[in-house]
């Protein structure tokens, strides 16, 4: 028998001797009490489905273990606090704010966190046996499988829309006010907007034009990966260009024909998503947050958030009672 639970957070809670209790239709796990404050909230809505919000600062290091045969992949959408994802024979990645996917390798590897860090993240668990009901006897399904999502890059789920129904699952579970078919219904939302970012078709490399060698794809990666890391820090577009090593046009061509956005809508759309999460801190109003997104005028911000998700930043704090 699939003991699911063996990777859930449950597990964690287990290990470290966390205070489980009912929590709405889930359970919380909650920290000592002579560690930092901090919880993990889970939902288990269906069979081989957890869905989760944490908040904590752990008072000493902590590891997650998962050791599962069982075809599974684990979304993280991280506000703050970057998480080490390990694997043995494999180069240690750090899960920094934005949005993750981890397929389950089918070997043991870890998650650790780190003494005196504070993390607060949404998660979804999700295995195949959750997803194969639904594709069965269906004509023209999404393919929303584990194998599936192998090929998934980073652009398809790093999009604003899948950051709207990861607030939405966020605070579903935070305030225990929606029905266990919700969270599948979700779920199901969020893997299959992920497919419709995904193209069916490769486009081709033959047109010369637009063509970016393996070369340069590896230096707008790093490029991209220094944006990622801290948002709301961004180095100046003179340092970008020395990590890419490449003049300013040739980073700005690159980036657009690499990712197929522009340099300058990629950093507005994360600096936007970055406010979305920030917009659940209750000490920061949104003319704080504003001046931390870059802007001075809370109108320019709020009409920048608005021209990203379609909803202006006071409206989405009404929209989740914030």
């Amino acid at each position: 028998m699939v003991k699911y639970s063996d990777s859930s957070w449950s597990a964690l809670a287990d290990k470290y001797n966390l205070v489980k209790r009912p929590y709405g239709k889930g359970q919380i796990y909650d920290f000592p009490p002579h560690w930092s404050n901090g919880w993990i909230a889970e939902v288990n809505p269906a069979k081989g489905l957890f869905v989760s919000s944490a908040w904590l600062t752990p008072s000493e290091q902590m590891v997650h273990t998962i050791n599962s045969s069982n075809p599974f992949m684990m979304l993280f959408c991280i506000d703050c606090g970057e998480i080490v994802y390990s694997q043995q024979g494999k180069k240690k990645q750090a899960l920094f704010p934005i949005t993750h996917l981890i397929i389950n390798p089918q070997k043991q590897f870890t998650f650790t966190f780190f003494k005196d860090v504070h993390y607060c993240f949404t998660s979804i668990l999700i295995f195949d046996d959750f997803i194969k009901p639904f594709l069965k006897d269906r004509t023209n399904t999404p393919r929303i499988s584990v194998e599936d999502a192998k090929l998934w890059k980073t652009q398809h789920y790093n999009t604003p829309d899948i950051m709207l129904i990861f607030e939405q699952i966020r605070w579903a579970v935070r305030n225990t006010d929606m029905p266990l078919l919700a969270f599948e219904g979700m779920t199901l939302h969020l893997l299959s907007s992920i497919t419709r970012n995904f193209p069916d078709i490769p486009k081709r490399r033959s047109n010369r034009r637009h063509y970016v060698t393996w070369e340069n794809e590896q230096k707008i990666y790093k490029v991209k990966n220094k944006i990622d890391e801290d948002i709301l820090n961004l180095p100046d577009i003179i340092e970008l260009c020395r990590i890419a090593g490449m003049s300013e046009s040739k980073l700005r061509q690159s980036f657009k024909n690499h990712y197929g956005i522009p340099l300058y809508r990629y950093i507005r759309i994360e600096t936007m998503k970055r406010a979305m999460q920030l917009l659940s801190a209750d000490h920061l109003s949104i003319c704080n947050i504003s001046e931390l997104c870059g802007y001075k005028n809370p109108a320019k911000f709020a009409a920048a958030f608005k021209s990203i998700h379609g909803i202006t930043p006071s409206d989405f704090r009404k929209s989740f009672n914030l």
